[in-house]
């Protein structure tokens, strides 16, 4: 393929810096202290950097179905999934795991209507791979649900589990999907979409993103929330508030990519990075540290990232 103009890689390419250099502030937190949430937080940033970094290379150098395949399965699929589990390794709360499992029930509602739509076309492989789908996500999201309810201990690592297989089973759907090469981009804006891929692995994103995002966002409200009723410092309520918009950015901007709307989807990606690194700086461990040392261990529960 023919390169697009380099300009086009400027947004991602800072996005993959800053994700870069926020993943490494979570591993080094995580050798301190040894948090799960920092360490699945670190994963997290790492997958939407890959993705952030696989658009600059394409947008610089030219698309690959290699690149185009990184950039789908990190920024697509993983990276909202990843960075939302690390919030449920965080609160610890049976209210929130409550909320997670709703999101990840929201998440399979998709591939249940495509699935109907399919099955009204007479696309009947399309429809079972769909229906098949949704299923899927509605048990794990009881599961969820049960183990909140009657072993809340075990709910992040369980959490951890479905988000493991659904990322492993992504990604052989990923790299082994036929491309067409003609469609990795959008011919008007040069950003890249979906639509290379066949529907039968476009279903799954929902499954990723709606989950993964809801868990993000309603993790940093109910976080903000909480803060608030405690009438907690205000930089917990500054930090908690721009995590919020740094999960709201690119959830918005990368539905809008899914429907066609592709060009606001870099400041999307470039926002969200922003935010939620202003959120973890603007947190009460990284400022509480510089000024009341022997407090930092009880302010570090509530590090959002």
């Amino acid at each position: 393929m023919t390169p697009v103009l380099a300009g086009h890689a400027v947004l991602p390419a800072v996005a993959a810096l800053l994700c870069a250099v926020f993943a490494v502030l979570l591993l080094r937190q995580w050798r301190a202290r040894r948090r799960p949430y920092q360490l699945v937080w670190a994963a997290g940033m790492l997958f939407y950097g890959a993705a952030a970094g696989a658009d600059a290379f394409g947008q610089t150098f030219g698309w690959t179905e290699p690149g185009y395949r990184l950039w789908y399965l990190a920024g697509a699929i993983a990276a909202a999934a990843w960075l939302g589990l690390g919030e449920v390794y965080l609160l610890r709360s049976a209210g929130f795991n409550e909320l997670v499992a709703l999101g990840v029930f929201a998440g399979s509602i998709p591939a249940i209507v495509r699935g109907g739509r399919y099955l009204g076309a007479h696309e009947d492989a399309l429809a079972g791979a769909a229906v098949t789908l949704g299923i899927c996500g509605i048990v794990a999201a009881a599961l969820l649900a049960l183990i909140s309810w009657e072993r809340p201990a075990w709910f992040g690592h369980a959490t951890a589990a479905v988000v493991i297989a659904g990322t492993v089973y992504a990604a052989f759907h990923v790299l082994t999907a036929p491309i067409d090469a003609a469609q990795m981009l959008d011919p008007e804006t040069g950003v890249p979409h979906g639509a290379a891929f066949p529907e039968s692995v476009r279903l799954l994103t929902p499954m990723f993103n709606i989950g993964g995002a809801l868990a993000l966002f309603s993790g940093a409200a109910f976080s903000g929330w909480q803060f608030w009723r405690r009438g907690a410092s205000p930089e917990r309520l500054i930090s908690t508030g721009l995590i919020v918009l740094g999960a709201f950015f690119p959830s918005l901007t990368g539905s809008l990519n899914r429907f066609g709307i592709t060009d606001v989807f870099y400041w999307g990606e470039l926002l969200g990075v922003l935010l939620i690194l202003a959120g973890f700086l603007a947190s009460s461990e990284v400022f509480g540290r510089r000024r009341r040392p022997a407090e930092a261990p009880a302010a570090a529960r509530h590090v959002v990232a």
